[in-house]
């Protein structure tokens, strides 16, 4: 478009520069070039504004989301440990040393007044009680106590003090020896825990883990921590830790020159104690021998180790109904 401020005196390049000055358009190649340039750094520059703004939001979003997740897996630890006595906690350390102690010397046999009823020993098993069963060599150390809580399980000596058999034959013994082999004492014995669901359990319950829980970094880390407390026995670890009794038997080595069975059973005595976990009173401390010779093979074959534990429990409900040998 044609300007008044260009006259036909002007040379043609000045016409050209004060039209495009007026006009606002450049017949220069290289000033439309810088003007793209200019658009290309601004688009540019927003480009990376928006990616920094959108970063932080996210950041933001993400660590939300970690707080809330952090927030929840710590309310519902701190509801479990809440549901526990100090002493509750601590019930793995403090009956360790009584363990221990049971596995030195034998003190020698011993039955409270309180257990010579009929019956007596059977009721306070069916109230809260915690169980293990291990090696006399196992159990001499801590660490052996907690190595054997661990691998310990409700047994046929356990079921078969819970829920004594008739009589101490092969035929009848045979019948709760199967019950335990095939996982059944669990059900049959609800009151009973074993140690080592404790052992496993309380520590998800302490202050150690749940520092593990703050300290988290990521959404991962949290999920593996739930997936831990989730997959953990708590229900199992906070029964008991609430045990009033403490239940316990160990195996001494073997002896003599008999024979060992398919499932390691052989000749040995074995050892069981009963304990108040709130005092460490002792109300029963017995010793006796078993044989797995006794039994027909057939039996011995696949429930030795059963059928031993098992009479003994039925000789040690025994002794319990003879009081004036003891004490």
């Amino acid at each position: 478009m044609p300007t008044f401020l260009v006259t036909s005196r002007m040379s043609p390049a000045l016409a050209a520069r004060v039209e495009a000055s007026v006009t606002g358009r450049s017949s220069s190649p290289r000033a439309a070039g810088r003007r793209l340039v200019a658009l290309a750094r601004f688009v540019g520059l927003g480009v990376v504004a928006f990616a920094v703004v959108s970063l932080v939001a996210a950041r933001r979003r993400a660590g939300s989301e970690l707080e809330i997740a952090r927030a929840a897996l710590l309310a519902d630890v701190r509801a479990h440990a809440a549901s526990l006595t100090p002493a509750e906690h601590e019930l793995p350390t403090r009956i360790s040393p009584w363990i221990v102690a049971g596995a030195g010397a034998y003190a020698g046999d011993l039955v409270d007044p309180e257990l010579r009823a009929p019956g007596a020993l059977e009721a306070r098993l069916a109230e809260p009680t915690v169980y293990v069963r291990g090696a006399q060599p196992t159990l001499t150390t801590p660490r052996g106590v907690v190595e054997a809580a661990r691998a310990s399980a409700k047994d046929a000596l356990l079921l078969c003090l819970v829920e004594p058999p008739s009589a101490s034959t092969e035929k009848v013994m045979l019948g709760r020896v199967r019950v335990a082999y095939t996982g059944g004492a669990e059900a049959r014995t609800p009151r009973v825990r074993r140690l080592g669901d404790a052992h496993v359990g309380l520590p998800f319950l302490a202050p150690a883990w749940e520092r593990r829980v703050l300290e988290a970094e990521s959404p991962r880390a949290l999920r593996d921590l739930r997936r831990d407390l989730e997959r953990a026995p708590l229900a199992s670890a906070k029964a008991a830790a609430q045990a009033r009794w403490l239940l316990f038997a160990i195996d001494e080595p073997g002896h003599g020159a008999g024979p060992t069975e398919i499932d390691g059973e052989r000749a040995h005595a074995i050892r069981l104690s009963l304990l108040e976990v709130s005092t460490g009173r002792v109300l029963l401390r017995l010793r006796r021998e078993v044989d797995p010779s006794g039994f027909t093979e057939a039996a011995r074959v696949q429930f030795a180790s059963g059928l031993d534990s098992c009479r003994f429990a039925l000789d040690v409900l025994e002794a319990t109904h003879k009081p004036s040998q003891y004490n």
